[in-house]
């Protein structure tokens, strides 16, 4: 399971906390697959795996919160002048960090991680209607934020 899935893992963990913490996130989620291995399923564990890596990332965003009360992610992307690149790409995090935090980890296991709507929705722990609509709404949210087109309800108020 490790060598199948490892460099999965490490992906998913490298999107979501950077270079810097994806190996030690990679790793906690394989010693723990390794405590529960009784309760990871056999056939396809990699949903089971991205569950437990967003638990390992979860626990480590919190730790830093604490720990240094400052923002979760630095934009380095605002260092350096790439113009067109540096924009599209702020605009696309601004308009993924305006979802809630359940609705932005189904689209970016969907869409980063290759999983279908099934797996996504075992790992954020929903049935698959409910992650289909979730993503059906994120996505237009999503459309609507990058073209610039207004709500026509405020985000917060049509998804809660």
């Amino acid at each position: 399971m490790f060598e199948e899935h490892y460099e999965a893992v490490l992906r998913y963990a490298w999107r979501r906390v950077g270079a810097t913490d994806a190996s030690d996130v990679a790793a906690e989620t394989f010693r723990i697959a390794w405590e529960k291995r009784s309760r990871c399923p056999v056939d396809k564990p990699l949903p089971w795996l991205y569950a437990t890596a967003r638990n390992v990332t979860q626990n480590l965003r919190r730790r830093e919160r604490r720990r240094e009360a400052l923002p979760l992610h630095e934009d380095a992307a605002s260092e350096t002048d790439h113009a067109g690149a540096v924009v599209n790409r702020e605009a696309a995090i601004a308009a993924l960090n305006t979802l809630k935090p359940a609705d932005r980890e189904l689209v970016l296991l969907v869409s980063w991680e290759g999983l279908d709507l099934r797996q996504a929705a075992a790992v954020v722990g929903i049935t698959r209607a409910a992650a289909g609509m979730r993503l059906h709404r994120a996505r237009d949210h999503l459309r609507r934020a990058l073209a610039g087109t207004p709500e026509p309800a405020a985000y917060e108020e049509r998804f809660s």
